[in-house]
């Protein structure tokens, strides 16, 4: 199963809200990821898309991010959003499409030795949302992943 399908799969057991926004991730590929929503249930009283709906959808494009990340390299662990920051630049009027870039290669091998050395890490996690080509709001996540604890 790839990864698209089994973070899809996951989210929608796992996390109502991804289900209610009919999101997908779309796209998971050796660049990065999109995750995608349309616009409808996503609505807001203007018609354009609702600035929660977008936050969260960052902030899950993240965690996928993150996840997809741990699970190239072996690695399994519990992750947390500790910290973001939303800039909202312009309205949304079709489908949400969130894009995050796979970060550069030292600021990954960084995260993962962290993990493999102390048991957690944090990086930050950039993720965009454009309208018209153009960014429509940007998130800057900090995730925090430690290891799972016995069962």
């Amino acid at each position: 199963m790839s990864y698209q399908q089994e973070l899809n799969d996951y989210l929608g057991r796992h996390v109502p809200l991804f289900r209610a926004m009919q999101a997908r991730l779309e796209r998971c590929d050796a660049s990065g990821l999109a995750l995608t929503a349309p616009l409808e249930p996503n609505v807001n009283d203007k018609g354009t898309a609702f600035g929660g709906a977008m936050a969260a959808i960052a902030a899950l494009t993240g965690w996928a991010m993150t996840t997809i990340t741990l699970r190239e390299h072996g690695e399994n662990a519990e992750i947390v959003i500790t910290d973001s920051t939303l800039k909202f630049l312009r309205p949304v009027r079709e489908s949400i499409v969130a894009e995050c870039v796979l970060p550069e290669t030292a600021v990954v091998e960084h995260f993962i030795q962290r993990y493999r050395h102390r048991g957690k890490a944090r990086w930050t996690v950039e993720v965009v949302i454009r309208a018209g080509g153009e960014p429509a709001m940007t998130f800057s996540g900090q995730y925090g992943v430690f290891r799972p604890e016995a069962a």
